[in-house]
């Protein structure tokens, strides 16, 4: 942690942001590694070890179960031959899933996303960081993060930033906290990130979440929800984390239009897009070869024509997400007139 995050942090106890007394216990070149906080309001004290902020007060039983979880999930991965080194190479590893994670935040750093325009020095919250890659990608291209996560674990938690600030040059701040009750101040962000991480809310909470993430930005800024799993025709998990169940993840499962239902009623404006990994989002040349069956050069031409074509596109992604179960993709944005603090 290094001191200008104290303006942004909020207590957990009394709710008044930024007001803290430090003492440090242990510092190092990059940052205080340990060390107390104290609310000037409450005097609720917390602490500051290896780095991380702990703001995670007296939480909920399945959020003190999913984070046990996450540290036996961390040991299956080391089972599984995962190691510091092969964590580096995230989102760029041949899986199904990291490509799915990857091709999304390029989406995002290239500018293929609607109306995001990520400048060095905007403050992102990344939440539910797990590994903390995307905090190290967003970190890289001279953003200020702020890494938000229930687990300190290596390897699937926030202790793992250290192997990414050594590895790469590059830091980002770490606060343990929940989602749906987030211990940060209001209007300290420009942008926040959300990658496949919304559903381990009940309704409830998922309500409570975007209600909470609404406050933190400030006026005009993004909410970026990327790979959002959804429930659909094809798709309809009817029994959600059942396959991790061992992990105690608390995952949910909703439509598309409860996600949409619930960021609109938060207060946010909101912008569908389609990932470029479906042919008819990509900008990508098209070509019809002598080779093609005539089936193939078909699909061909018809992703050539929905891409040209607003509503078709609209209904395509439609189609794709309540059929197919396309994860969700959005960009919402806070009204520039909304009030300060919902």
């Amino acid at each position: 942690m290094r001191e200008t995050l104290i303006p942004i942090l909020r207590c957990p106890s009394c709710g008044q942001d930024g007001q803290w007394d430090l003492q440090v216990a242990h510092r190092d070149e990059r940052e205080i590694r340990e060390a107390s906080l104290t609310c000037a309001s409450c005097g609720a004290a917390r602490a500051v070890q290896d780095g991380i902020v702990d703001l995670l007060q007296a939480p909920p039983d399945f959020v003190t179960r999913e984070a046990a979880g996450l540290q036996r999930f961390a040991e299956r991965m080391r089972a599984d031959g995962w190691d510091r080194q092969r964590v580096l190479e995230l989102p760029y590893v041949q899986l199904g899933y990291w490509y799915a994670q990857a091709t999304s935040m390029l989406d995002v750093l290239e500018g293929r996303a609607p109306g995001l325009d990520l400048s060095p020095g905007q403050r992102i919250l990344d939440v539910g960081s797990n590994t903390c890659w995307a905090s190290a990608m967003f970190a890289r291209r001279g953003l200020e993060v702020v890494a938000l996560d229930i687990a300190a674990h290596e390897m699937q938690g926030l202790r793992t930033a250290d192997w990414w600030f050594d590895a790469n040059d590059v830091y980002f701040e770490r606060v343990l906290s929940v989602m749906f009750a987030p211990a940060l101040a209001s209007l300290a962000f420009d942008l926040v990130w959300c990658s496949e991480v919304l559903h381990h809310n009940h309704r409830a909470n998922l309500h409570r979440t975007l209600g909470e993430l609404f406050r933190l930005l400030k006026p005009g800024g993004k909410l970026i929800i990327v790979n959002e799993p959804v429930r659909a025709l094809r798709s309809p998990k009817l029994h959600p984390g059942q396959d991790v169940a061992e992990f105690e993840g608390h995952e949910h499962a909703y439509l598309r239009h409860s996600y949409l239902q619930a960021v609109r009623a938060a207060g946010f404006e909101i912008e569908l897009f389609g990932p470029s990994r479906l042919g008819a989002f990509d900008a990508g040349t098209l070509g019809i070869s002598t080779r093609m069956s005539a089936f193939d050069g078909f699909k061909v031409a018809l992703t050539h024509t929905v891409r040209h074509y607003r509503r078709l596109r609209s209904s395509y992604l439609a189609w794709k997400t309540y059929v197919d179960g396309m994860s969700l993709h959005l960009v919402a944005t806070k009204p520039t007139t909304a009030a300060a603090d919902r």
